[in-house]
């Protein structure tokens, strides 16, 4: 693998993991039209996503101490939205992993993955972009105290059934939550935290699969690492934004145009 390669894969990787766009839709198109992934690229996969934990944990870095010493009952400086709600959020995501895990390592054991084909994809990306347009104009004003283990619950459900090639995992938490009556950012940002679980514990599976394979050369990984934290980073600062101004839906005039011809182009094919 170049490094125009690492450096595209990279790019891809950083926007369509926090976009609600669906990353592991847009990896099946990739397979498919570019050939399959060998060890080395799916070790490349597996170094991008951790890329991409590095960025959501020092976007959130303020947050997540303001978690760490309210949870052990330390004193925490005030402007996070989880202040004086610690250990519960802590629990929620806690909580909200468990059915994640339930149907993430389910998917793995019965190897539905399988069925991850272009036209399932592009059905996937339409229902995507159904759920966001649901979740515009919504009105959420619970915040973090207010929030009930059945939300935590549900959108961990919701987290578990994105694992879905084409059903976005952050955008379908988001408007769960949102749909939930959770405030925008508290969903978008108790999104983010509960992925942090799901994507280390995704990896961790990954990894097993490519242990002890023979690699690329170190610096191919360490440019790729770098560019998707970097492009994660700021990617995370987007979505915060349209979240917060309700212009989160307008990804669906991406995903369904792009069902939409994946759909035409397998018929046209065929």
């Amino acid at each position: 693998m170049g490094y125009v390669e690492a450096i595209v894969l990279a790019v891809i990787q950083g926007l369509t993991e926090f976009l609600p766009v669906s990353s592991s839709g847009h990896l099946v198109l990739a397979q498919h039209w570019f050939g399959q992934f060998n060890e080395t690229n799916l070790l490349y996969d597996v170094m991008l996503h951790m890329a991409t934990v590095t960025a959501i944990l020092l976007y959130f870095w303020q947050d997540l101490l303001t978690l760490g010493k309210g949870y052990v009952g330390l004193p925490t400086e005030p402007g996070s939205m989880f202040q004086g709600s610690e250990r519960q959020t802590i629990h929620y995501v806690v909580l909200a992993s468990v059915p994640t895990a339930i149907i993430g390592l389910g998917v793995q054991s019965f190897g539905f993955e399988k069925l991850a084909t272009p036209s399932l994809v592009a059905v996937m990306f339409l229902v995507t972009g159904i759920i966001l347009w649901v979740a515009r104009g919504e009105t959420s004003a619970r915040k973090a105290k207010e929030m009930r283990p059945w939300d935590a619950l549900l959108i961990g459900l919701i987290q578990g059934v994105a694992v879905l090639p084409g059903i976005s995992r952050s955008g379908s938490t988001i408007a769960g939550g949102i749909v939930l009556g959770l405030d925008r950012e508290l969903a978008a940002r108790f999104s983010l935290l509960i992925s942090i679980p799901a994507i280390v514990g995704a990896t961790l599976l990954e990894v097993m699969k490519v242990f002890g394979q023979a690699h690329d050369s170190i610096g191919t990984y360490v440019l790729g690492m770098g560019v998707a934290a970097l492009v994660g980073y700021w990617s995370i600062g987007v979505i915060l934004r349209l979240v917060r101004q309700n212009y989160f839906y307008l990804f669906s005039y991406y995903l369904w145009p792009l069902g939409i011809g994946i759909l035409l182009w397998g018929v046209f094919k065929s």
